[in-house]
């Protein structure tokens, strides 16, 4: 009786374990090709659950929340993100942040979709809310 309880811990833990990553972006000109290109470097990385980011005026504010096995590594994680990102997009002033506050803010701006006015001020709020030491 025993090893079936452990057994199914083991199976329940890996089931939970494999939960399918997300990615919300957003894109004041749509353009289809650097969301794909963005989408494709998270994809790289298999120690990513979530991310969010928002594209507006030649920057990227991007947001990655970790697989709960990497949490360790979070900020190592982060900083390759932001490498890769950055060589992916060197036209653009690149924000990445592993924090969950930041992910909050994103995907309320993405599920808003704001005009350009009220973006600005919401891309400003979430720059402040980065510098905010919690």
């Amino acid at each position: 009786m025993k090893k079936l309880w452990i057994i199914s811990l083991i199976l329940l833990g890996v089931a939970g374990c494999s939960e399918e990553f997300k990615v919300s972006t957003y894109h004041v000109d749509d353009d289809q090709q650097e969301i794909e290109t963005l989408t494709k470097v998270f994809k790289d990385n298999q120690n990513l659950s979530e991310a969010a980011a928002v594209f507006f005026d030649h920057q990227l504010v991007v947001s990655v929340q970790v697989q709960q096995m990497s949490k360790f590594k979070k900020e190592k994680i982060r900083k390759s993100i932001e490498k890769k990102v950055k060589s992916a997009f060197p036209d653009h002033d690149v924000y990445v942040s592993s924090d969950l506050k930041i992910t909050w803010e994103l995907k309320k701006i993405i599920d808003e979709q704001p005009t350009t006015d009220e973006l600005k001020k919401d891309l400003k709020k979430v720059k402040a809310l980065a510098k905010e030491e919690t």
